[in-house]
């Protein structure tokens, strides 16, 4: 592999959706928590949701290409089934593309970028389930995995899939839709910027 001057950052969330007890929130180290589920409502207007996502709609075709392609290799490591953290995953079905949670992982990534910080915690506090809200997107499920630093679609989902948390959500069969956003900031410490947002109305 080819030496990298920059660190290479992962982080994953996932909200999950059941019955029961609630779930004790675990953590796995430079990963994301398990949470338990979270009660959700329908945005309270279509307008807003529209304006929410006006300014990242149109977007440098190049980033909306690596967008594209990390979705194609995603759908590749689910119809061949994956190893996360030592535990085998059955092939699952293919994530489809969907417009609002791509908004709402496109203005985390564009935020990321612009404010040089690495977090699923926005500049203004939001979280990442406040964001998918704001886009439109109502979910019984949802879940989140952010990187930094990483240059291609290959290699970030190579990261992705190398650490337990975030192949795990890239795994889930009970996830059915994904939206996913890269911004380039040359002049911030880490340069790539990405967010997958995974959801299941």
């Amino acid at each position: 592999m080819a030496s990298r001057s920059l660190p290479l950052f992962l982080l994953g969330a996932a909200v999950l959706g059941g019955c029961g007890a609630p779930e004790t929130p675990a953590t796995e180290t430079g990963e994301g928590a398990l949470v338990p589920a979270m009660e959700t409502s329908e945005p309270s207007n279509a307008v807003t949701a529209f304006a929410y996502c006006d300014d990242v709609t149109t977007w440098d075709a190049n980033w909306a290409s690596l967008e594209s392609e990390v979705l194609t290799l995603v759908n590749q490591r689910r119809a061949a089934g994956a190893t996360c953290g030592g535990v085998a995953k059955a092939p699952a079905p293919a994530l489809t593309l969907d417009t609002r949670l791509r908004c709402a992982a496109r203005h985390h990534s564009r935020d990321m970028g612009t404010n040089n910080f690495m977090s699923h915690t926005g500049s203004d506090g939001t979280t990442p389930w406040q964001r998918m809200t704001s886009a439109g997107y109502s979910y019984r499920m949802a879940a989140e995995n952010v990187a930094a630093g990483y240059s291609t679609a290959a290699a970030v989902v190579n990261g992705w899939m190398g650490s337990t948390g975030h192949c795990n959500n890239i795994m889930n069969p009970g996830l059915v839709h994904i939206g996913i956003g890269y911004f380039y900031a040359p002049t911030s410490t880490y340069k790539h910027y990405w967010t997958q947002d995974f959801g299941t109305p």
